[in-house]
């Protein structure tokens, strides 16, 4: 009576004690949260910070270029038409203009180039095909990105040409331009790129000069469809799972992206939220915790009193097996070594028929101690990738004579399911216990199929029978040791837990059920062995 006076004094003090503390743990919560929620906000407001910049720095090295090309047209350059001293003033141009790669100038009519600043001879009278990039009719444009091509990896911009109708001045910039200002630009520890309309790099932080003029990821292509600013989750080429601020411009639809590390924002998030959830049920916990703890505390004694036992059995089964079986398979080998020397000395049938049942006895009884021995190596088997389709070929005529005559076998193991990472000795045994047990519960004659299916990492072997199924009671306790639905005498109990434990070595688990249209269904799920 004394103790249970002291649990409930205990009790008592371990509520009232947390009613004491709820207002200050409810204060530390607010505090803890309200600054979880300012790191994250600060980190968003830093890349979005960052990502604006590099568009504004972007969007202002256009206009300059754009401004460039307007006072280079309407200066009268184009108004004598000489070919010759239009490409020296387009030479020009290109040396006092850093980042200017070619002027081409082209006619829209015949869709060819006029002229090439940036070939040798300024391709005078050359009439290339024209880049497919420019536009008819001739208006100012912003292209994109060109990774391959004539004065490429090049940007372009075009510009109609007064004077000139039908005529574009086209302008290709050096990518390098914006790989500057992304670089001298990008927060420390960040990755980032810029990418035009349509998703293609600009410039990028990490593998420049590869990703130059490719495609984004997914991520960063569903935010140019989106437009604006936001901040989106995704993952990099590389493999980094990243939170990206993006800022899409106005003007001319290219895209920053400001790519900072998950936990930067996830930690902080994940923080606020368990702090507001620790505000959230610090009473239920205060007033529940005890309780709580006495039933979980008696449950997991329950538990522990039943793997106990459990262990105790498997344990004796395990000394038992350590000191006889092995004296036991010398003792059969003896008697096979002897069944054989009298075959080969006589041919009278009556001899042959009590060999043949001797035999019988005999391997009746090595199953019996490979299955014993299956539980005295537990943990202590060579997991190897093993292919289900041979390994239920080499046994198929065992299996059926397992089964028996009367009863047909089904096999069907799909392509992708074949590898799996067991033990080939344990396997094969299980699988013949199955057919064992599946023959004595069709009493004779039945179907049994034998199927093996990919479900994710696993792999599932399934023997099902068209016997009478497993009762209620017994399922959850039908891979036990000796646990056994046959009469005295008839079963050791064995031979499912055998194929329990085959299954657990190998690191999958293994399930018993009814099928709709009848039968034991055994399910076995391996991992599968890529």
């Amino acid at each position: 009576m004394r103790i249970d006076v002291l649990s409930t004094r205990q009790r008592l003090t371990l509520f009232a004690g947390a009613a004491l503390l709820l207002p200050v743990i409810l204060v530390v919560v607010f505090m803890v949260s309200s600054d979880y929620r300012l790191r994250e906000a600060a980190v968003e407001r830093e890349a979005l910070a960052a990502a604006r910049e590099l568009m504004l720095l972007s969007d202002a090295r256009v206009e300059a270029d754009l401004a460039g090309l307007r006072v280079l047209v309407g200066s009268g350059t184009f108004a004598d038409r000489n070919p010759t001293l239009l490409l020296a003033r387009l030479t020009g141009a290109l040396t006092v203009n850093p980042g200017w790669k070619a002027l081409v100038l082209t006619d829209l009519r015949s869709g060819t180039v006029v002229l090439d600043s940036g070939l040798p001879d300024g391709g005078i009278g050359a009439e290339e095909p024209a880049r497919t990039s420019v536009v008819s009719p001739p208006r100012v444009h912003v292209g994109g990105v060109a990774r391959d091509g004539r004065n490429c990896p090049c940007v372009d911009l075009h510009m109609p040409v007064p004077g000139l109708p039908d005529h574009l001045l086209s302008l290709a910039v050096d990518p390098h331009v914006y790989q500057a200002i992304l670089l001298s630009h990008l927060p420390m520890g960040a990755v980032g790129g810029i990418v035009d309309r349509d998703g293609l790099f600009l410039a990028r932080s990490i593998d420049y000069a590869d990703r130059l003029g490719t495609p984004g990821t997914h991520y960063v292509r569903d935010a140019v469809a989106r437009g604006g600013e936001g901040i989106y989750s995704g993952r990099t080429y590389e493999g980094l799972e990243n939170y990206t601020a993006y800022v899409t411009s106005e003007r001319h639809g290219w895209s920053s992206h400001v790519a900072v590390n998950r936990s930067l924002i996830d930690g902080p998030r994940a923080g606020y939220r368990a702090a507001v959830a620790v505000g959230s049920i610090a009473a239920l916990v205060a007033a529940a915790g005890l309780v709580g703890y006495l039933v979980l505390d008696l449950a997991m004694r329950r538990r522990e009193e039943r793997a106990m036992l459990e262990l105790q059995k498997v344990e004796a089964l395990g000394r038992f097996t350590s000191t006889v079986v092995h004296d036991f398979n010398n003792l059969l080998s003896v008697m096979q070594s002897a069944l054989h020397q009298i075959g080969k000395h006589s041919t009278d049938p009556e001899v042959m028929r009590i060999i043949g049942l001797a035999r019988d006895a005999i391997q009746r009884g090595t199953r019996l101690t490979n299955q014993l021995l299956s539980f005295a190596r537990r943990g202590d088997v060579e997991i190897e990738k093993l292919d289900l389709s041979t390994l239920v070929q080499g046994i198929e005529g065992l299996l059926g004579r397992s089964v028996g005559d009367r009863t047909s076998l089904s096999i069907e193991i799909a392509e992708d399911a074949r590898w799996v990472l067991a033990n080939r000795d344990q396997m094969e045994l299980a699988l013949v216990n199955l057919a064992i047990n599946a023959r004595d519960a069709m009493g004779g004659g039945g179907r049994v199929t034998i199927t093996a299916t990919r479900n994710a990492n696993m792999v599932e072997l399934s023997f099902a029978d068209s016997g009478p199924g497993i009762p209620d009671h017994l399922r959850g306790q039908l891979f036990k040791p000796f646990v056994t639905t046959k009469a005295p005498g008839e079963g050791t109990g064995l031979g499912l837990a055998q194929v329990e434990g085959a299954v657990r070595q190998a690191g999958g688990s293994v399930e018993a059920r009814n099928a709709p249209q009848g039968g034991a269904v055994i399910i076995m799920r391996l991992p599968a062995a890529s």
